[in-house]
């Protein structure tokens, strides 16, 4: 009898440990890690999504977290390194991160998101263009909440014949990293499918001094074009711009979105017929009213004026997350994975986001079109393109 007592009351005592123990996985905190660069000139891209992320994490929390669990968050510097972001991905595994924010460049935040994935924790690159940052590329817990590298270029092409009535196009390509070489088969692409013409074309790398060559080239065409294709980022893309002009050229430049806002105008005085399709408008005229009310929440927070547009990605990559986790009622990365690959034009502050099991970046999100005007970017309209590019243009494969 004795003997019986003795192990139901053992029985009961472990049963009691193990609800404590259930108890208290509910109430620790959900921990996200960022494996971003705060320093070099990544930190331009990182920086500002970095700190909407951090914004969107205090609204939960104060909405009452999420699953009723609080979140924290821990950042370490990846100082735009790629051996460094390896470095920071596995440390933050190793604090036991729930999910993984890293850098908004395929190139130097693939390291840290092999890292996440290794670990089987889902990583999101609120910026990178590449395709490659996602299930092919890096593995199927990698997202990248941006819209394609290929699509942006997609978008020039079409906004520009459409609706510039633009022929010709001279393409200068950044071969430095994968988003701009990305950029630019997508324009080829959909520039030939509307009928364009390629007046030439020709490469650069983003830390060359002179592109005096390439303009040499440009200027000795017996026909000018209509247009000039820069597939770049900054800073380079600056230098390149302002020696366009410097030569004489004055043909609209269309560019993508690693040239957008003004923090780089500076080094172009005078700047006009310059074209992007941008993620949002830091300057009062974004045409939508979500972006309005984050710009507003971001400056309540920071007591600070945004001055990345990538920022809003960082923003939404919290959101998109945080959605799945309360869909699938846990932060199991599988089980919130499964979620995220059923969004079709879900609805998020940074636009309509959609993934499938094999497609973890936007394809055909509406862009933001906007212009260099008096020194500044300006809003033109919305504009989503018809052309999709399929999985061998996003690959390059054959390109």
């Amino acid at each position: 009898m004795k003997g019986n007592l003795f192990r139901i009351g053992l029985a009961a005592l472990t049963a009691a440990l193990m609800s404590s123990s259930a108890l208290a996985d509910d109430a620790a905190p959900i921990k996200i890690g960022f494996a971003i660069a705060q320093s070099g000139w990544m930190a331009n891209y990182d920086v500002g999504p970095f700190k909407a992320a951090v914004l969107k994490i205090e609204e939960i929390n104060k909405a009452g977290g999420l699953l009723g669990r609080q979140i924290e968050y821990k950042v370490i510097d990846t100082k735009t390194d790629q051996t460094l972001a390896a470095t920071a991905g596995n440390a933050l595994v190793d604090w036991g991160a729930d999910m993984m924010i890293v850098p908004t460049d395929y190139d130097y935040g693939s390291p840290a998101a092999l890292a996440a994935q290794t670990a089987g924790t889902i990583a999101i690159s609120p910026g990178a263009g590449d395709p490659k940052m996602g299930v092919q590329g890096v593995g199927p817990l990698v997202f990248t909440a941006h819209t394609s590298a290929q699509t942006q270029g997609i978008v020039m092409a079409e906004y520009g014949h459409r609706k510039m009535g633009l022929k010709s196009a001279y393409v200068l390509e950044d071969v430095s990293i994968e988003y701009s070489k990305s950029a630019c088969a997508g324009f080829n692409a959909a520039w030939s499918a509307e009928g364009g013409t390629v007046a030439g074309t020709d490469s650069f790398k983003n830390d060359d001094p002179s592109i005096a060559s390439q303009i040499t080239r440009i200027k000795g065409l017996a026909t000018p074009p209509d247009a000039i294709f820069l597939c770049t980022y900054t800073p380079g893309g600056g230098s390149a711009v302002r020696q366009i002009r410097a030569a004489g050229i004055d043909a609209p430049i269309l560019s993508v979105t690693g040239m957008t806002d003004n923090y780089w105008l500076g080094a172009v005085p005078d700047l006009k017929d310059f074209y992007i399709p941008a993620i949002m408008s830091l300057y009062g005229d974004d045409p939508r009213p979500e972006i309005n009310e984050f710009l507003k929440a971001y400056k309540a927070r920071w007591n600070e004026d945004l001055t990345s547009s990538f920022a809003v990605l960082g923003y939404s990559s919290i959101e998109q997350w945080a959605h799945a986790v309360e869909e699938a009622k846990t932060t199991d990365s599988q089980a919130v994975v499964n979620v995220m690959n059923h969004y079709h034009d879900q609805p998020f502050t940074a636009g309509l986001t959609s993934y499938t099991d094999q497609l973890h970046i936007q394809v055909d999100r509406p862009q933001l079109m906007m212009k260099v005007e008096n020194g500044s970017f300006h809003a033109l309209e919305m504009f989503r393109n018809e052309f999709v590019p399929d999985m061998k243009l996003l690959f390059r494969v054959g390109q």
